[in-house]
């Protein structure tokens, strides 16, 4: 379902049928043949990566089994606070009482916030799908990497892990501090976000942010490329291409379609078949 892709006037004012909001992209392709339409003028369709319906992962009630720190394969930190005690789904690395975490929540957006049973809960389950896809982290997710390619691919999760890829803490801010995101103050004591492979650099919570997708980074999870953040999915794609059709990064043969998406020539053969 691609609902969430029309949630705007003026994108409604283009659809010349309301059904076409909620329907599968598939089906979309198909309407566009018969009707010789442009999938693009009606809808903006983000990566297919449903394996039933192609429909974007997003779209679907997608929960991660694990957080960010197992996901990543990273040794869990068994000396913090305890989320669920709390009442949360996570609580940031570096806090040390209930008070921090609260108010390091309070400066956030309430869908941000992962409360036990709420929406932000959710909200974070996707955005784990979404910023660190299980087929950028291990040989075994990925279904199209082709022999020939597997040392390459070896090569770029070891040097992401080497150079790029960690997880920010948050602590209370040292007096004279500025948010390098947005460049205002950070009030002595109040809670800010560091990253280790960033120096001395500080963020608001609400700023520690992907700098390609804007998307908050999911617990803390990030990648540093010339001196910016980003979610891993996002670093990833500055290496290397990015299938439209599988969602794999490789080094395989990748063609540019007509709607602009990079796709691998076994699933454009898949596709036409």
């Amino acid at each position: 379902m691609i609902s969430s892709e029309v949630n705007n006037k003026d994108n409604k004012e283009l659809i010349p049928w309301q059904g076409l909001a909620l329907t599968c992209v598939r089906i979309l392709q198909l309407y566009c043949r018969v009707f010789d339409e442009d999938l693009h003028d009606l809808l903006c369709i983000k990566e297919k990566t449903c394996k039933n319906c192609k429909c974007s992962r997003d779209v679907h009630e997608v929960v991660a089994e694990h957080g960010a720190r197992a996901r990543l394969g990273f040794v869990q930190n068994h000396d913090g606070l305890d989320a669920r005690t709390l009442g949360y789904t996570f609580v940031p690395p570096g806090l040390s009482s209930a008070r921090q975490v609260d108010q390091y929540y309070s400066t956030l957006p309430s869908e941000d916030v992962p409360k036990l049973g709420s929406r932000g809960e959710t909200v974070r389950s996707q955005r784990i799908v979404r910023q660190l896809p299980k087929q950028d982290l291990s040989l075994t997710a990925c279904k199209f990497v082709e022999p020939q390619y597997e040392s390459s691919y070896r090569d770029f999760v070891s040097g992401r892990n080497q150079v790029a890829l960690d997880v920010a803490v948050a602590k209370p801010t040292p007096p004279g501090s500025f948010c390098i995101r947005c460049l205002q103050p950070v009030h002595a004591q109040q809670i800010s976000v560091t990253a280790p492979r960033m120096g001395k650099d500080v963020w608001h919570p609400a700023c520690f942010k992907c700098t390609t997708c804007d998307d908050l980074l999911v617990d803390l999870a990030y990648c540093v490329y010339d001196d910016n953040i980003y979610c891993e999915r996002h670093y990833a794609e500055k290496m290397k291409p990015r299938c439209a059709g599988c969602d794999e990064v490789s080094a395989t043969t990748i063609h540019m379609l007509a709607d602009h998406n990079n796709t691998h020539m076994k699933l454009l053969v898949i596709d036409q078949e």
